[in-house]
């Protein structure tokens, strides 16, 4: 792998995507005999003496880790592809994408031998290597879509990119919205706003389109016409509305993503660092999380209304913050013993582990020592650490491996989300926007599914908070 990366870094080397595509499937073909070896029972050698093909490890190595591994596999079977074809691409200038491929799978790489061998490649490699050249580089958008810069290529390069396609539009009709090349965000905005853009995209509205999107300047209208008998009217001069939702000081298109609908909160809370929108909203905020740009005042915020708010997910925010933020809130929710604040309590101590969780039933027995009736959660939180789990996430749950969760058709045991979080992630996200369009039962489901996705991250920070207890 490592020879991969020097070699796609020479300011000049002939064949370069060549060679590193076949550099980067034999790491592959290795890492995953490798895994196959350690942790399953599949034969490595054939009979005849001749080890395993590639593609008879990826299904392999896909059949143990199920969805969690299907991005990885769709990467490297495009890549291998690639590599068994490459004398019908010789001639066409798919840099961008065939690097867009192995950027994607050096990732995938990375987190595979993290997670299965616990070998992290930058402390082997220890430096950052930044491509530097006399071109400007440009997005895979030049060639994904229906008429692209491919479109005069011959049959095996159209075929090649429909295959990229393909892939990506069966993962995320999986429910997988992880990419299989390095992804490139964009951003909608007035074209006269941008000051600084890698990419500048358009709307063509020279094509036919069912929807016709039109911007007046003079008037600041916006109107969206399907060609029925009237337009639906967006507009800032009150004159030519019939109502007024909201009034501020809002920026153009506010509402267009996930991170607007958060500034928009700011504006709301006008410098307080409240949630204002409701428990519905935050649950569609939750539904989108990892697409929330980080900011450590934004996290704890958004914290904060989960746990002591509206008592709903919250794991990947507090999993994000530093131990001794951590620490600090679990001191809040102690504090402020009531519901749902102590429940959190006793939820999220027990499953950073014995220390942490004794360290705040004993502050919660000194608190009641002598008090002929404690409350019922003196009770409750006495009975959660006494329950019998060796995986501190189920016993905070007070639940065991083989409880099972059925979504739809599917039905998922505990401890098989717990070994492929990735699939507790996916299904999460379903049921917070199902529970923002009114479906309030699946609150529960989604506060468990949030401990078993996230637990293990959080759980993460346990050390260092037992050494700011004991430092205390």
């Amino acid at each position: 792998m490592f020879a991969a990366i020097e070699i796609h870094n020479k300011p000049v080397f002939h064949y370069r995507y060549e060679v590193v595509v076949l550099l980067m499937i034999n790491a592959w073909e290795l890492i995953l005999k490798s895994y196959l070896y350690k942790f399953t029972k599949t034969k490595i050698f054939q009979s005849d003496g001749i080890s395993k093909p590639f593609l008879d490890c990826l299904n392999a190595t896909e059949s143990n880790l199920g969805k969690e591994f299907l991005p990885t596999k769709e990467n490297l079977s495009l890549l291998y592809g690639y590599r068994n074809k490459v004398a019908h691409f010789y001639s066409e200038k798919l840099d961008v994408i065939i690097y867009s491929l192995l950027k994607k799978s050096l990732i995938f790489y990375d987190f595979f031998i993290k997670k299965h061998f616990k070998i992290d490649m930058s402390n082997e490699l220890g430096i950052v290597l930044i491509p530097i050249g006399f071109k400007k580089f440009f997005s895979p958008l030049n060639f994904l879509t229906n008429e692209s810069a491919i479109k005069d290529s011959n049959s095996e390069v159209k075929k090649f990119v429909k295959d990229i396609i393909d892939s990506s539009t069966s993962l995320n009709n999986q429910g997988i919205d992880e990419p299989i090349i390095v992804d490139f965000k964009m951003n909608l905005t007035n074209i006269n706003r941008i000051k600084n853009a890698d990419i500048v995209a358009g709307i063509d509205n020279s094509k036919i389109q069912n929807t016709t999107f039109s911007v007046t300047k003079n008037s600041g209208l916006v109107k969206v016409s399907p060609d029925a008998k009237e337009s639906i009217i967006l507009t800032r001069d009150k004159n030519k509305s019939q109502g007024v939702l909201l009034y501020e000081e809002l920026s153009d298109g506010i509402f267009d993503e996930i991170n607007n609908i958060v500034d928009a909160n700011k504006l709301l809370a006008k410098g307080d660092r409240k949630f204002m929108l409701g428990q519905t909203m935050y649950f569609r905020i939750y539904a989108e999380r990892q697409f929330i740009n980080f900011n450590l005042l934004t996290f704890e915020m958004l914290v904060k209304a989960g746990l002591f708010n509206f008592y709903a997910p919250s794991l990947f925010w507090l999993s994000q913050l530093s131990s001794q933020k951590i620490k600090d809130i679990l001191d809040s929710l102690l504090d402020e013993a009531k519901s749902p604040n102590v429940t959190n309590l006793i939820k999220l101590s027990v499953l950073l582990g014995d220390e942490i969780s004794n360290y705040y039933f004993d502050q919660v027995y000194e608190r009641y020592r002598g008090v002929t009736q404690p409350p019922q959660f003196y009770y409750t939180f006495s009975d959660t650490r006494k329950y019998r789990r060796s995986d501190t996430i189920l016993k905070a749950l007070k639940s065991n491996g083989q409880k099972k969760l059925t979504i739809n058709t599917d039905t998922y045991e505990y401890r098989h989300i717990l070994n492929n979080p990735t699939i507790g992630i996916n299904i999460l996200s379903s049921l917070c926007m199902d529970i923002y369009n009114g479906d309030v039962s699946k609150r529960s489901i989604a506060r468990e599914l949030d401990f078993l996705s996230y637990g293990d991250k959080l759980r993460s920070k346990s050390v260092e908070i037992i050494e700011l207890i004991k430092n205390h």
